[in-house]
């Protein structure tokens, strides 16, 4: 028998192909032929057909055409569409936020919250990952990978994004089943929030009222503890938003600082919109305020919202430059106050604490109101976000008052 030619020897072994299956003599692939979804003629290839041919030599190996065919006709009974399940998870992350910004609008500290899962997720492989190959088991590896390096309220705000992400890729026909819905975390290892006893907080109001460095601060200290509103909240209020006459405070907006400008914005849900009312000590701090208050060269310090709307005639300004003040300021502030009272009172020093913690010790100090009343002041949807996250138990003592104090009512 007469040596074979070049030619004959690199024809591959003669195979029976399926429908729409196709050896391709240029290329020397063969090839898969279907529609889509959307009825698009669409072409996969490889140049072995069976997973257990071998590759031609010099070139990669890749799956068998048939590995292929199947995962798309999978796809195709599911009415997958194609195109979607290729892309990456953060593309569909990035797809649904963009969905998500046109539906509502969104307070800045929650897009932040956003961009930081996005920025997370640039680290990891499973972010450039094509949403129709990801499996729960990429999703608990991202998971274990996390736990080394974030708490859990962290972790499961993230995931929280990432699965609703996924949602939306299933309405959408990207993919069938969502791989992260088992995904959770234990939020057990966060720092919970604590109320400032209420002694605790008397001591550092009346210190603060005194000492002749942090009388300055003592009527937004005051008006934090006494009001629970958010620091922002604060910062945003101006002379129109305060009711002297029927001792209200209306909250409608916040201050805050977005690219080094301050900025207004929304409050944080729609329910932070809301009416306060002023306890007797809140009415004379805000009087005192509104009696001191002076500008610099008679100047109103103006801040416009993302729209260009100005505002002025903000409540609280800066005490030396008198321009308008933000969290960060109203942090400091409240620092340098906590610091001067525990050199003043080193055998019996207050921990360190947020503003934050002033609506939180407002919260648990208030918490004989009717709860609908705490949760309308607090701005809460919810009246167990105010319950759970906000009230603290009161200490033992009180409670034993408390509970006297209601079983010789009944008795």
């Amino acid at each position: 028998m007469a040596n074979k030619t070049a030619k004959e020897k690199n024809k591959p072994v003669r195979k029976t192909l399926r429908e729409n299956e196709y050896y391709n003599p240029k290329t020397k692939r063969y090839e898969y032929r279907y529609k889509d979804g959307f009825g698009k003629n669409r072409v996969v290839s490889s140049y072995r057909l069976e997973p257990t041919d071998q590759v031609p030599k010099g070139k990669k190996s890749g799956k068998s055409l048939r590995e292929k065919e199947e995962e798309i006709n999978a796809l195709l009974s599911n009415d997958i569409d194609i195109d979607g399940s290729k892309l990456t998870l953060l593309e569909v992350v990035n797809r649904y936020l963009e969905h998500l910004y046109n539906r509502k609008e969104l307070s800045h500290n929650t897009k932040v919250g956003y961009n930081v899962t996005v920025n997370t997720l640039k680290q990891y492989k499973l972010g450039y990952m094509e949403v129709g190959k990801i499996k729960p088991e990429h999703c608990e590896e991202w998971l274990a990978d996390m736990k080394k390096k974030y708490r859990g309220s962290s972790i499961q705000s993230q995931i929280s994004l990432i699965k609703r992400s996924f949602e939306y890729a299933i309405d959408y026909d990207y993919i069938a089943k969502n791989p992260f819905r088992r995904i959770t975390t234990d939020r057990s290892d966060s720092k919970p929030m604590v109320a400032i006893p209420v002694d605790e907080m008397n001591n550092f109001l009346d210190f603060c009222k005194n000492d002749s460095h942090s009388k300055h601060c003592y009527d937004m200290i005051y008006i934090l503890f006494w009001t629970g509103l958010r620091a922002s909240e604060l910062c945003g209020l101006t002379l129109d938003n305060i009711d002297m006459e029927n001792h209200v405070i209306k909250v409608e907006k916040q201050l805050q600082c977005i690219n080094h400008k301050h900025v207004v914005t929304t409050t944080k849900t729609s329910n932070g919109v809301r009416y306060i009312p002023m306890t007797d000590g809140v009415y004379n701090c805000f009087q005192s305020v509104l009696d001191n208050r002076y500008l610099k060269g008679d100047i109103e310090p103006m801040c416009y919202d993302e729209r260009g709307n100005s505002y002025d005639g903000f409540v609280f300004l800066a005490t030396r430059s008198r321009r308008t003040i933000v969290r960060a300021h109203v942090e400091e502030y409240l620092q340098n106050c906590i610091k001067r009272y525990n050199l003043a009172n080193p055998d019996t020093p207050i921990r360190k604490f947020e503003p934050h913690i002033c609506r939180h010790t407002f919260a648990t100090n208030m918490q004989g109101l009717p709860l609908k009343t705490l949760q309308s002041i607090l701005g809460h949807g919810n009246v167990r976000t105010t319950m759970n996250h906000y009230v603290d138990a009161r200490p033992s003592h009180i409670q034993v008052n408390e509970i006297n104090i209601i079983a010789n009512s009944i008795g």
